[in-house]
């Protein structure tokens, strides 16, 4: 009995217990959402500490028993970031929203020839993911990576349609071409033709540790593209549509002068202060009053015809009084552009696709008949599970891009010539329909008559690219713990070219003959070429992992690399072509002598690679890690015993957020790494035969020696080279930090470096005159470049009217300076490029104390100190709003002393030319479907000093006959009444000269070219799934897009017609004008189904 009463005391009591334990819990439940409030399936909500949780069903929802009082959960899910939220007492459900982790720790990043843990790497890798990328209007990939790396230096050289940027990585590399290697999908590719929505993540290897396993071809830097590949959708198709219509204009001003007083008076006045009196457009006093009088006069006015004519000099002419908007009449400031892009993704377990389309369509400035680029992507990629041990995938893609446009070769030659000789008081047509080229009132010819080659039906440029690429990978895993991959690529390339120029007629005078332009730009002239590139590659390596004790992390990888490329190239000339229309070479016909004149041309190279590369990864616990990788390579364009190079790395971190004594300060610092590394690379980016000395064939400028259809031939032999002409070595140094604090909402990375550039290619030892050769190539000089990165960003969420408000900044900064460190110029001569201790990109340069206000203050200090470097084409001598040389050395002239470093006259350092201080400023917000994204980017301090024929910054202080005069040019240029001004007084090709005063390099006219750059702007929103789903449709988004929208900069303040980026010096005339920098605005829609 007492038995059973202590049984029962004892159920009682647990009874009690249990009772009191359940009246103290409380039962709570919710639903968890993305930022698109989107169900999250699979999100775990825990309470810390405990193994109390549940799990999110498929409508997001979930129930949980906890605690009574306040208790806070945690809520995490794969791929985004964890949340800690606190559960009121008195609340018994609630709504949590998460935000997408696109930094998490455990993302793998592609590295070469296989991926690692973020958390993991040693290396200095910055990665860019596909969201980055979505909704930019800029025509390629490459711009858009603009100011989003740090490091990453992005430069363009033209505004045409179809161009695109060039790559640098981490400043200048080496005085010869050095640009980073860039591989798609395992094999090299160009990144200007890889479809922007085909991109799954772009990794940017920029230090030796990371990029060691690709050696000879890594030296400066690899940016690595993996694209999209298939989903596995229980058998389901998704479908993307994307489509933008829009336009392009320039980033600059157009406002050029209009009117044919201010054109013709301004040009004279020019003219007049070079030649002592002698204008340039020949017109008489009552001709200027007849042009003051229709200043005004926006259109023709029949009471003051723009053109009349009348007898001059015995003979009937036309006398030209127009106000003529040339660059108007030429170009188009705003012109249309579209584009389309289209995937399908889907498959089951076994099979995996992604199809994918685009067409991107640019029409140009050029008004008569517009300039057109137009490129089309294809891709098709499958994967396929042969077995649980064998996977199989290909790998298909396509490119197409044809330019057609009216000019002279090519399209900037047109724009530069067409920016001579067309004032405003002359039109583009005389009264009866003909061209006018030439008239009595110039010594040139109007336009160099690019306005009729424009409007000629018979000018036909067509440039047209093709790229295709097929790899096709098998993966073997026998074991868990090894795969063994093998692949093949080949890649066929062709570039074919037609240039078709005839003749065109014109009429000088209204009684006078039609004649013809045959000659030059007009010349009746058939050229194709086609080049062709076959590229094969075959990777074949094996990875091995393996983990022990828990604490030992191995991974082990070794593999060979074998690429081969030929190149031939296939050219053909003919002239006098018997049909305008007809563009073919069986057309060619005789000349007036009855000769057929023809030319031929071609050549052909190739060049293999081999390496075997390898990479063995240690960690210990997650909290040590360790590195070292390197390759053998051997390159086909060294000579037997210079061919074979090894190039190791060796990198560690340190995870100190791992170290037991960190744990207190984890709920802050979530993840702390030092990193550092060393390595070296090799450099085989030389011509490919660059061991041998070449012959040359090349044809007189002219026929000669009877031989009527045959042009003659002449040989020459290249300069000799050293026997012992090896590879450009890259020996890397790297520190960096990463820090994540707040649980990954704000991320820190800092990177320091040091890049040692030896046995940079160069002319070695001067020969003596007597052997009659250049000086050889050797491996004779050495750079150092070092520099630092910053990244900064935060990311995060709250609620904002009930609704999830997630946002996201981001900030980047990098510099960087380049200094030769060996070089054969020991007097340091600026005759040479190069001396040791020069840094890259050095301005030197005269100073300038402001502008004499009298003659009299001119020609006393003219006196005193010699400016006779300066007096080309100084008519009149020394005058008042002329510019004021400083003597620094006080020798009593202005000069060049020795030309040296140690002895430069009156020159100093003024500037650099490198805009090696970049930056970028990323804010995005999403919020009840809308969402918005701008991107800022620019530089620092970099300078230019405007070459010679600068047009658009000179305007007639080059050569004066410019097209394009900047309006109201005259109240920046001194005068009695306009001391302040910025220019000097009036002169033609003061800036046409080293030796003139302006084309002297100095620092009155040294232009700033920092800049901030309004580089895209993004409005979106997308219509709630409840409402597209009732239509069948997925997503529905709507949005406007808008590329380099604005830029600040001091420039402006002298110019408003030269765009920062496009200011650096062409080759000659092709500095008068070019394709201005174009500004983009598109509308677009997004539909997934």
């Amino acid at each position: 009995m007492r038995v059973f009463k202590t049984i029962a005391v004892t159920l009682f009591l647990m009874l009690g217990c249990s009772l009191s334990i359940f009246a103290q819990n409380r039962e709570v439940s919710g639903k968890v959402f993305d930022a698109n409030q989107q169900p999250l399936v699979g999100a775990a909500v825990m309470l810390p500490g405990t193994t109390n949780g549940a799990v999110t069903i498929d409508d997001g929802s979930f129930s949980l028993t906890i605690p009574a009082g306040d208790v806070t959960v945690e809520v995490s899910s794969l791929g985004y970031l964890t949340r800690k939220v606190t559960i009121p007492a008195a609340k018994s459900s609630i709504t949590i929203f998460l935000e997408e982790d696109n930094l998490t720790l455990n993302e793998t990043v592609v590295v070469g020839y296989g991926t690692q843990k973020k958390v993991n790497l040693t290396g200095a890798i910055t990665t860019v993911d596909s969201k980055s990328l979505e909704n930019r209007v800029s025509h390629s990939l490459t711009n858009m990576l603009q100011g989003s790396v740090p490091g990453l230096n992005i430069s363009t050289s033209s505004g045409n349609p179809g161009s695109s940027g060039s790559l640098n990585i981490r400043g200048t590399t080496s005085i010869n071409a050095s640009s980073p290697l860039v591989i798609v999908d395992g094999a090299e590719g160009d990144m200007s033709r890889v479809n922007p929505n085909d991109v799954a993540s772009i990794s940017v290897i920029k230090d030796a540790a990371a990029a060691a396993v690709y050696g000879a071809r890594a030296a400066y830097g690899v940016i690595l593209i993996t694209t999209k590949s298939g989903a596995a959708k229980e058998g389901k198709a998704t479908v993307r549509y994307n489509g933008r219509f829009g336009w392009e204009s320039p980033t600059t001003s157009t406002d050029y002068e209009t009117t044919g007083y201010w054109s013709v008076y301004t040009v004279n006045l020019f003219w007049k202060a070079d030649t002592g009196g002698t204008p340039y457009c020949n017109y008489t006093d009552n001709d200027m009053m007849q042009l003051l009088a229709r200043v005004n006069d926006k259109t023709e006015n029949p009471d003051r015809p723009w053109v009349i004519e009348e007898v001059r000099n015995g003979r009937n002419q036309w006398v030209y009084y127009c106000n003529t908007d040339w660059y108007h009449e030429l170009y188009r400031d705003n012109h249309p552009v579209q584009q389309h892009n289209i995937s399908v993704t889907g498959g089951s377990k076994g099979v995996k696709y992604y199809l994918s389309g685009a067409y991107d369509r640019q029409t140009g400035m050029l008004k008569q008949d517009p300039d057109v680029f137009g490129k089309y992507n294809l891709r098709a990629k499958f994967d396929f599970d042969i077995n649980k041990y064998m996977k199989m995938s290909n790998n298909t893609s396509f490119y197409s891009s044809t330019y057609s446009y009216k000019g002279v070769d090519n399209v900037q030659n047109a724009l530069a010539y067409s920016a001579r000789h067309a004032l405003a008081c002359f039109p583009l047509k005389n009264p009866d329909g003909t061209w006018l080229y030439s008239t009595p009132y110039l010594g040139y010819k109007v336009a160099n008559g690019r306005h009729a080659i424009f409007g000629n039906d018979y000018n036909v440029n067509k440039d047209r690219k093709s790229d295709f690429t097929n790899t096709t990978e098998l993966r073997i895993t026998p074991v868990k713990t090894f795969t063994l991959t093998a692949n093949y690529t080949y890649r066929l390339r062709q570039n074919r070219n037609t240039n078709r120029r005839t003749s065109f007629d014109y009429r000088e005078y209204p009684d006078g003959p039609m004649q013809s332009y045959t000659t030059g730009a007009g010349q009746d002239r058939l050229y194709e070429s086609v080049g062709t590139w076959n590229y094969y590659a075959t990777n074949v390596f094996g990875t091995y992992h393996e983990s022990f004790n828990n604490a030992h992390n191995v991974t082990v990888m070794a593999g060979f690399n074998y690429e081969a490329q030929n190149y031939k190239a296939v050219s053909a000339e003919g002239l006098n072509l018997l049909s305008k229309e007809l563009n073919d070479l069986d057309l060619v016909g005789p000349n007036e002598a009855g000769d057929v004149l023809t030319s031929v041309g071609g050549g052909q190279s190739q060049y293999a690679l081999a390496g075997f590369f390898g990479r063995i990864n240690y960690d210990y616990k997650g909290r040590y890690l360790f590195e070292v990788s390197g390759r053998y390579d051997g390159s086909s364009r060294f000579a037997k015993g210079s061919r074979w190079g090894f190039f190791p790395s060796a990198s560690a971190g340190w995870r100190i957020s791992e170290e037991p004594f960190f744990s207190s300060a984890k709920n802050v610092v979530n993840n702390l790494k030092l990193r550092a590394s060393f390595g070296s690379l090799g450099n085989q980016n030389v011509a490919n035969y660059a061991y041998l000395r070449t012959i040359s064939i090349s044809d007189f400028k002219g026929y000669s020696f009877g031989e009527g259809t045959t042009m003659s031939k002449y040989a020459s032999i290249s300069a000799p080279n050293a026997s012992d002409l090896t590879w450009e070595t890259s020996q890397q140094y790297n520190v960096g930090l990463d820090a994540g604090l707040f649980n990954d909402r704000l991320s820190f990375t800092a990177e320091a470096y040091i890049r040692d550039t030896k046995n940079m290619l160069t002319a070695g030892k001067a020969l003596p005159s007597i052997y009659g050769a250049d000086s050889p190539k050797m491996n004779a000089a050495d750079l150092r470049t070092s520099g630092y990165e910053l990244s900064l960003s935060w990311r995060d969420m709250f609620k904002l009217a009930g609704k999830p408000f997630g946002y996201g900044v981001t900030a980047t900064l990098s510099d960087y300076r380049s200094v030769i460190t060996k070089y054969d110029n020991p007097e340091k001569s600026f005759a040479d490029s190069y001396y040791e201790g020069k840094r890259i990109g050095e301005i030197w340069g005269f100073v300038v104390d402001g502008l004499f206000d009298s003659t009299e203050e001119a020609q006393a200090y003219a006196k005193e100190v010699d400016l006779g470097y300066f007096s080309k084409r100084l008519t009149g001598g020394w005058q008042g709003g002329d510019l004021k040389y400083v003597d620094l050395d006080g020798d009593g002239k202005i000069g060049l002393g020795q030309n040296t470093v140690n002895n430069p006259g009156d020159r100093k350092i003024i500037g650099n030319s490198l805009a090696s201080l970049q930056y970028g400023f990323n804010f995005s917000f999403d919020w009840l479907g809308f969402d918005f994204n701008i991107f800022l980017q620019g530089t620092g301090n970099h300078y230019w000093y405007p070459t010679a024929e600068n047009m658009q910054f000179w305007g007639p202080y080059s050569t004066p006959y410019t097209s394009f005069l900047p309006k109201n040019f005259l109240d920046n240029c001194w005068d009695e009444d306009n001391k302040d001004a910025y220019f000097p007084r009036p002169r033609a090709y003061a800036a046409n000269s080293t030796v003139s005063p302006l084309g002297a390099t100095n620092t009155r006219y040294l232009q700033n070219l920092r800049y901030l750059r309004l580089k895209s702007l993004t409005i979106g929103y997308t219509i709630p799934e409840k409402l597209t789903s009732k239509i069948k449709l997925e997503q529905v988004r709507f949005y406007f897009s808008g590329e380099n929208l604005a830029y600040w900069s001091p420039i402006k303040k002298y110019s408003k017609f030269v765009d920062p980026e496009a200011a650096f010096n062409r080759d000659s005339a092709y500095n008068n004008f070019f394709y201005p920098w174009p500004k983009t605005i598109m509308f677009g829609i997004d539909l997934t189904f």
